[in-house]
Parts: C-alpha cells; sequence; structure tokens
C-alpha cells in the first residue's frame, strides 16, 4: 500500500533541506554558490516527483508489476538527473559546482532521513 502522506512528508522535507542550505552556502561563499545549491536541489527535487509519479501509479498490485513501476521510476529519475547537470553544464557557465553538488547531496539526503520520520497524514 502507498503512503501518500510519507511520500509527500520526504519531497517536503527535501524542500526545506535545500532551503536551509542557501542561507549558509550563501554566507560562507556568496550569493552565486547559494543560488548553486538550490539548483542542485531543485534538481533533487524535480527527479523524486518524478520517481514517486511513475512508481506509485498503483496503491495495490502484482509484485512483478509494482516492481517494474519502481525500475521505470528510477530510470526516468536518473535519466532526468543526468539531463539536467548536462544542461546546467552547458547552459550555466558560472555555476559553482561545489554548492550545486552539495546542494543536490543534501536534498537527495532527505530520503535517508525520511526513514527516520513517520509523517503522518493531516486529517
Amino acid at each position: 500500500m502507498v503512503n501518500k502522506a510519507q511520500i509527500q512528508g520526504i519531497i517536503r522535507l527535501k524542500v526545506w533541506i535545500t532551503l536551509g542550505v542557501l542561507v549558509p552556502v550563501s554566507i560562507l561563499w556568496g550569493w552565486q554558490a547559494g543560488f548553486a545549491s538550490v539548483i542542485g536541489g531543485t534538481v533533487a527535487i524535480l527527479g523524486s516527483l518524478i520517481y514517486a509519479r511513475a512508481a506509485f501509479q498503483l496503491p495495490y498490485g502484482p509484485p512483478e508489476v509494482l516492481m517494474k513501476l519502481h525500475y521505470l521510476g528510477e530510470a526516468l529519475k536518473m535519466a532526468f538527473t543526468l539531463v539536467a547537470f548536462a544542461a546546467i553544464f552547458v547552459f550555466h557557465h558560472k555555476v559553482v559546482w561545489p554548492a550545486l553538488f552539495f546542494g543536490y547531496a543534501a536534498a537527495a539526503s532527505a530520503f535517508w532521513f525520511g526513514l527516520l520520520i513517520k509523517f503522518k497524514d493531516k486529517k
């Protein structure tokens, strides 16, 4: 069964981590680095939205079908991430690469923190 509160909670956590990283990165390395960290976090957030849309199409179903949907979601997320980073590399020449990857990694870590948190439905 799909727990939508957990999925939405992890994506919200990615947004909060991305915004939380913005301030210290901007203070330490400047606004361009802060902007780059937000771009990296946004890539992670959009990748997760793509994964969730593809992987959780069915709340119930045969295990083979559910597994194929998760593989599809992961493949789409990976393809999006590679294309997004390639586009940033080609079109944004002045991006601060360490901050970009730090923002991405920080937002992506929300999944692991999300395993420790029980998100509940709002009723």
